[in-house]
């Protein structure tokens, strides 16, 4: 006597929003079956009705035979595979697209059982069909094609008397391992079934199977799986300190997702990591100029105050920097803007957008920060680096109260202090 046995329980594939259709789905099979098995006479409609016979003459009963479940077991079986494999593809393809999948999975499937049925194969003779098992084997093939990169955990019971075993564990597989036992317990069972009759229908499981790998495939679900799975490979090697493998797959990931401006910073930071400072801050300037382009100037700026503690801003033009400081004053981060005109102005000195950056400088020392040291030297600075007309002449005016450029510069002179602000 032999018995092996076993039910996902998890997968590593992260939810990117509420999945609030497949826990819809799951209450309604559970009310679906209370009704059933509790409370037929509760509506005025015969729950028998809604199972799907070959040949009943009711076609709707091949989608409502879905939602009806024999047995505690039965459906209580297919709400853990529901719940581990549901949520995540509905998160992947949209709510809509998901029920869609879902049902024309499961109407497939019956619309098999009920030609096996029909012909006596797999041990069905004539039998109806009910429960969600062909719509979710759909979800498993589908999955496997989605997240062929993924682990499961499986929760697994082995009974052999005769060997003296009897283990139970939780183990984490490959899902096309997981995916791959599950599919030969259904070939070798339903051969047995072939000759000694069977209460499964292993034609809604196979023929679910089938529709979910053909969904799948012809939607483009491989390449946006091999995609995911190039992030989260890149993503898991960075978490390990395999930077350089990081590296590879964030540049593969990205040869077809340009525009994914989070997985473009991911990259410059393995490679800053990895000693490629100038590729690094390649990206980091290119993910802040296409996140500036966007409209997204939080996270533009984010992106080069990263840039500047890695110390990786020298390839950003004198646009960028005035841009930056422009948006660091509108959010009242003074410092910030003072920091960034000061590496601008020492950058490009020679261009007119230092010169302007100085004298931006000078004026936010003069009425936002209290830094009267600080003001003193930049206005020194620009005596000595500014020539005469042009943004000389507007500093000697906005001085001419406190007796000119020359005596904000000295630390001597009576009226060289800060104003308040």
């Amino acid at each position: 006597m032999y018995f092996f046995y076993f039910y996902p329980v998890g997968i590593n594939a992260k939810k990117c929003r509420q999945p609030v259709l497949s826990w819809f789905l799951m209450v309604f099979m559970l009310v679906s079956f209370l009704w059933l098995q509790y409370f037929p006479r509760l509506l005025p409609l015969n729950p028998a009705d809604l199972v799907f016979y070959p040949g009943s003459g009711r076609p709707w009963t091949v989608l409502t035979a879905i939602f009806m479940h024999g047995g505690w077991l039965h459906l209580l079986g297919n709400l853990i595979y529901f719940n581990v494999f549901g949520p995540v593809l509905e998160s992947r393809v949209g709510s809509f697209m998901f029920v869609v999948y879902f049902l024309v999975m499961g109407v497939f499937g019956n619309l098999v059982h009920g030609l096996a049925a029909s012909q006596g194969w797999l041990g069905q003779y004539g039998v109806g069909v009910l429960g969600a098992s062909g719509a979710i084997a759909g979800l498993l093939a589908f999955s496997l094609v989605r997240f062929h990169h993924s682990r499961v955990e499986i929760a697994w019971w082995v009974f052999a008397p005769l060997m003296g075993q009897n283990r139970a564990g939780r183990t984490k597989v490959p899902l096309l391992v997981a995916v791959g036992l599950w599919l030969l317990l259904q070939v070798v069972q339903s051969l047995v079934a072939s000759q000694t009759g069977a209460s499964v229908s292993f034609g809604a499981h196979f023929g679910g199977f089938f529709m979910g790998l053909i969904l799948a495939l012809s939607m483009g679900q491989w390449g946006e799986g091999r995609q995911e799975g190039l992030r989260v490979k890149a993503m898991e090697h960075f978490r390990h300190g395999a930077y350089h493998a990081s590296v590879g797959y964030w540049i593969e990931y990205l040869e077809a997702e340009s525009g994914d401006l989070t997985a473009r910073v991911e990259l410059a930071r393995a490679q800053v990591l990895t000693g490629q400072a100038v590729d690094g801050e390649l990206n980091y300037r290119r993910a802040f100029q296409q996140h500036m382009h966007r409209g997204a100037v939080d996270k533009a700026l984010q992106v080069f105050q990263e840039a500047a503690r890695a110390g990786l801003v020298s390839g950003f033009g004198p646009d960028d920097l005035a841009r930056v400081a422009h948006y660091q004053e509108k959010q009242l981060d003074y410092a910030g803007a003072a920091s960034t005109h000061e590496r601008l102005f020492k950058t490009y000195l020679q261009l007119s957008e230092g010169k302007r950056s100085l004298v931006r400088l000078i004026m936010l020392h003069r009425g936002k920060i209290e830094d009267p040291v600080a003001l003193r030297h930049w206005c020194r600075v620009a005596e000595t680096v500014l020539p005469d007309g042009g943004w000389r002449d507007f500093l000697e005016k906005e001085f001419r109260l406190e007796g000119g450029l020359g005596a904000a510069g000295s630390e001597d002179h009576p009226k060289s202090r800060l104003p308040g602000p």
